[in-house]
């Protein structure tokens, strides 16, 4: 009896193991030699396929490593109940995948034509790592044409980390209150005030505040712009508006606004970058910044 509970509960583990385990995402691609496209209905919906006829191939090009799903449906004769075809996908003269595959009329339908469509048969590609080039070919003795559709597995999107990032030249540092956090911020105005040195490529995050006086009302049109070496790189334009529940420790007739936030993507090499009040109704900008953590990696 204890022997039989111990494999119980390892098969109860096992199967909670596969069933938490990621699952698998594809995203629709156009292959590279895509020809004529067709369109198959099931009621109101309509699915893009791409035409394969006996005798011709349809390419396409993939980036591993990846995984490619080939999904097929066969055009039937009139009156066909079943029939059999081969989904051959090639790579130069060698065959990488095959399947012979028995299929019967489905529900969908060929827009416009009267000819039935068979159940989807699908081959599955492992795709290695660098750039190939497969054809995708029909082998039947019946059957003349079926219609393909191409997925590739999703990669998740990793999320950038970005972490502060201090310049080396500044004219003045203040700290935005908000309850018990403070937040570090450096005043910029016509003449400068902060000089980030930073190797590129990366991506500079910055944030700002317009800061209101006493006699601006409601909301303002900023800028600052971005300069090396005296010449204006790029420049970033916003409307502030008047925040209501932070204020700067050390700029007691000052009223800063809601926080806007810019990306600047720095090119390769190094570089000396002064930001600049420009055009703008405020007397001065509050500025922060956050730097990609790959670029921490480049030493200046």
């Amino acid at each position: 009896m204890k022997k039989n509970a111990l494999l119980i509960l390892a098969i109860v583990v096992l199967t909670a193991g596969t069933s938490l385990g990621a699952k698998v995402v594809y995203r629709l691609f156009t292959p590279s030699g895509a020809g004529k496209s067709v369109f198959l209905k099931s009621g109101d919906k309509k699915h893009k396929y791409f035409l394969v006829e006996k005798g011709n191939t349809l390419g396409f090009d993939v980036v591993g490593p990846t995984t490619v799903k080939v999904r097929t449906r066969a055009e039937l004769r009139s009156g066909v109940t079943a029939d059999n075809y081969e989904i051959q996908i090639w790579e130069g003269d060698r065959l990488i995948e095959g399947r012979k595959a028995k299929t019967a009329p489905s529900k969908l339908i060929l827009e416009g034509q009267d000819g039935a469509v068979g159940l989807s048969r699908t081959v599955i590609v492992k795709v290695p790592r660098g750039k190939h080039s497969y054809r995708l070919w029909l082998a039947s003795d019946n059957i003349d044409k079926f219609y393909a559709r191409f997925y590739q597995v999703k990669k998740p999107v990793k999320k950038t980390g970005y972490i502060p990032y201090k310049p080396l030249d500044i004219k003045k540092e203040i700290h935005l209150s908000s309850g018990k956090t403070q937040t570090t911020y450096y005043l910029v105005d016509a003449d400068g005030g902060a000089v980030v040195t930073i190797i590129g490529p990366t991506r500079l995050r910055i944030y700002c505040r317009a800061n209101f006086d006493q006699e601006m009302k409601g909301s303002a049109k900023f800028s600052f712009g971005i300069f090396e070496k005296n010449l204006e790189v790029t420049q970033f334009s916003a409307v502030a508006k008047m925040a209501s529940n932070v204020i700067f420790k050390e700029l007691n007739d000052m009223v800063p606004s809601v926080l806007n936030t810019f990306n600047f993507d720095v090119p390769p090499g190094k570089h000396a970058y002064e930001f600049r009040k420009i055009n703008s109704a405020s007397p001065s900008l509050a500025l922060r910044f956050k730097i990609r953590k790959d670029g921490l990696a480049k030493k200046l």
